[in-house]
């Protein structure tokens, strides 16, 4: 809700932007994290889309059913390109930033965490499962800490 002087008040998220700052270019590093974000989203949603056969290509599994292709397409597809659009859109506008650093942060933290469960329960036969494991996980550590930081240097008060 904006006030009669431009300011944001989130109730419920103890979000206060206080000092929007009107026609400044957005080039800082945690709109260069969501756009990334959404570019490597929109790729994988791309591919998955037109060919969601890569999946098994990529993880090792084939499938048996049309049902098998169209959860692919709708998961892998849809949802990160749904999940792509929403992080450009949150890029945008310095008041989206930090919904955007957020979504980011339970998006791949869960995501990570659930991988690191599943090479648990079931192992892994080659290095790529770690390896994304450790950048989801980062990744979603770093938006979360970029996330208060961005609300501070906006508001003026550094952390």
């Amino acid at each position: 809700m904006r006030d009669k002087g431009g300011n944001v008040d989130k109730d419920n998220g103890a979000v206060f932007i206080s000092k929007l700052r009107e026609n400044r270019p957005m080039k800082n590093k945690e709109v260069i994290l969501l756009r990334l974000s959404a570019l490597i989203l929109t790729a994988y949603a791309l591919a998955f889309l037109v060919y969601p056969e890569l999946l098994g290509r990529l993880v090792g599994f084939s499938h048996h059913s049309p049902n098998t292709l169209v959860e692919v397409t709708a998961f892998y597809g849809g949802l990160e390109l749904g999940l792509a659009a929403f992080l450009f859109w949150s890029s945008n506008d310095e008041t989206r930033v930090f919904s955007g650093l957020k979504t980011l942060f339970f998006v791949f933290f869960t995501a990570g965490v659930a991988r690191a469960v599943g090479i648990a329960r079931f192992g892994f036969e080659d290095p790529s499962q770690p390896i994304v494991t450790f950048l989801e996980i980062v990744w979603g550590l770093g938006a979360n800490w970029m996330a208060p930081r961005f609300v501070a240097r906006l508001n003026g008060s550094e952390r």
